[in-house]
């Protein structure tokens, strides 16, 4: 806040935004009241450039939704991905419009009556949503990738091909017309995707990020329990499947279990994964 003036101190701040912890930067938000002068500056100047990628957000999901045509809206998309304006604001933007989409049509997938228009619109931002996170999902390392869709992904059987498909080894093999596995000579098996370490570290960051907004107040005490049951439920389900391939008494099951006893068992009141970091 000793910047000499408010273009240099903003443009600290907008490079200081990507290192802020998420409960650091919802109390500079509010640190508009009783707080000394250069506290309250930065709060302003926070606060004025979190208003703009808000604006600019609005302006995206307009853009994309004036696409007029898939094969365009996903050109739209993937420009939008490239050029950084897939960013949280515009996730918060997009989320909200669905929402507002999902509560007008009366239910999730309306009924081709009179809610035809809310529906169509209702079915273009899921689309979007879904394609955005996709592309989010490519510039991402592989366990927040991974554990990015399955937090989306709603059908089990599905989140139990994708386990399988990162988690395990893959065999070499090729389809035939007639749909049968043909396994190439020599050729063994691939290594896992996604190795267990890195799917465990997402987790673990994961729930902290939870905790640490629920701490600095931005997220209330049981829509943070519902997102790391969230997590835990695709811890339970990561193992069963890792079991399943491996044994119930690998050493990739007993990996699993000691990297996530922490985050879900915390032997003490004050664990992080309770109270979230203290900065």
């Amino acid at each position: 806040a000793s910047a000499d003036d408010s273009d240099a101190l903003r443009s600290i701040i907008m490079q200081s935004l990507p290192n802020l912890s998420p409960s650091l930067l919802v109390k500079l938000r509010k640190s508009r009241n009783h707080v000394e002068e250069s506290v309250r500056t930065v709060s302003e100047q926070i606060n004025a450039i979190l208003d703009a990628q808000m604006n600019q957000a609005k302006e995206t999901l307009t853009e994309l939704l004036s696409a007029g045509e898939i094969r365009k809206l996903d050109a739209l998309i993937g420009q939008s991905s490239r050029s950084g304006k897939l960013d949280v604001a515009f996730f918060n933007v997009l989320i909200m419009n669905l929402q507002d989409a999902a509560e007008s049509s009366g239910d999730e997938g309306g009924d081709g009556g009179d809610d035809e228009p809310t529906a169509s619109r209702l079915q273009i931002l899921r689309h979007i949503y879904t394609r955005c996170q996709e592309e989010v999902e490519k510039t991402m390392p592989p366990g927040k990738a991974l554990l990015n869709k399955l937090l989306r992904t709603q059908e089990a059987q599905i989140r139990a091909n994708l386990y399988r498909h990162y988690l395990t080894p893959q065999a070499n093999t090729i389809s035939t017309p007639d749909g049968k596995q043909i396994e190439l000579k020599g050729a063994g098996t691939r290594p896992v995707l996604v190795p267990l370490n890195d799917f465990i570290e997402a987790i673990d960051e994961a729930v902290l990020q939870i905790r640490n907004v629920e701490q600095a107040g931005g997220e209330d005490r049981e829509s943070a329990a519902m997102m790391v049951e969230s997590c835990r439920q695709i811890a339970k389900e990561a193992r069963i499947i890792v079991g399943e391939t491996f044994g119930k008494d690998s050493a990739q099951v007993q990996q699993l279990e000691d990297g996530l006893q922490p985050v879900f068992r915390p032997t003490s009141p004050v664990s992080p994964y309770i109270q979230g970091i203290k900065y």
